[in-house]
Order: structure tokens, then C-alpha cells, then sequence
């Protein structure tokens, strides 16, 4: 059983080990970029009877600085993709227990590819994994 506290660091310590990408498991007021920043977004409690499963289901922005759209867009794709060294997808594959006893997580789609967003003052440009994790449910 995981806490939604718990299950955001392991999903922050995961895609660590991703080249040159600054992963926040909170919102912050500025982030480095690339960034990936983890959102919880919905929970289901009755997934299984007795307490038996959660499913989280978390929105992972991922941001690029804008600079030239090309090359931008370049550096988006390669971590919003389905495998390959930057992949956050496959970084989740690897590791679909998030390093947690009795949990499973995949990537179960993009949305949003292409979003401008303005962080600090800085044009970025974006997309959103949707990441849904299942864990024993908590007491």
C-alpha cells in the first residue's frame, strides 16, 4: 500500500534517471528545463472490494524551453515518445512498480502536444502523459 505522497516520490526517483531532465513531483513556482512535473489528477478507492486496490491517475507536464520550434519539438518528442533513452514512457516500462511493494504504473497516453506554457517568464512549449498507477489499497 502507497500513499499518494509516496507514490510521487517513486514516480520523482524513477524518471531521475532520465539525461537532463529536472523532475518536480509538486508544482513549483519556476522549474529548469526540461522539466517534468508530476500532477495527481483523479484517485478510484473502489477498484477492487475491501479495500483491495487504488488506481491513481497522474498528468505529467513536460515542458521544453521554446527557443526555436524545431529544435524545441525535437527535444519534446524524444520524451514524450515510446521508448529510446529520454523516454518517460519507457523509464516507466522499465520500472513499472516504481521501486513500491504491490504497485503496477504505465504511460496510457499523450494529450496536449504542442501547448505553449509561460513559467517564470519563459516561453515553453509542452505536452501531457497521463500516467495511471495501481496500488493495494490504502488503510
Amino acid at each position: 500500500m502507497a500513499s499518494l505522497q509516496t507514490i510521487r516520490d517513486a514516480i520523482r526517483t524513477t524518471l531521475n534517471g532520465i539525461s537532463d531532465l529536472h523532475v518536480y513531483d509538486t508544482v513549483p513556482e519556476a522549474s529548469n528545463l526540461p522539466a517534468a512535473v508530476v500532477m495527481p489528477d483523479t484517485a478510484n478507492f473502489n477498484v477492487a472490494m475491501g479495500r483491495g486496490m487504488d488506481t491513481w491517475e497522474f498528468d505529467i507536464a513536460v515542458l521544453v524551453s521554446w527557443g526555436e520550434s524545431g529544435v524545441a519539438q525535437d527535444r519534446l518528442d524524444a520524451y514524450v515518445t515510446g521508448a529510446g533513452a529520454r523516454s518517460i514512457r519507457q523509464a516507466i516500462f522499465s520500472n513499472r512498480n516504481l521501486g513500491l511493494a504491490d504497485t503496477d504504473a504505465h504511460i496510457s497516453r499523450m494529450s496536449d502536444y504542442g501547448g505553449q506554457f509561460d513559467m517564470a517568464g519563459i516561453d515553453n512549449i509542452g505536452a501531457r502523459l497521463r500516467l495511471v498507477v495501481h496500488t493495494k489499497g490504502t488503510e
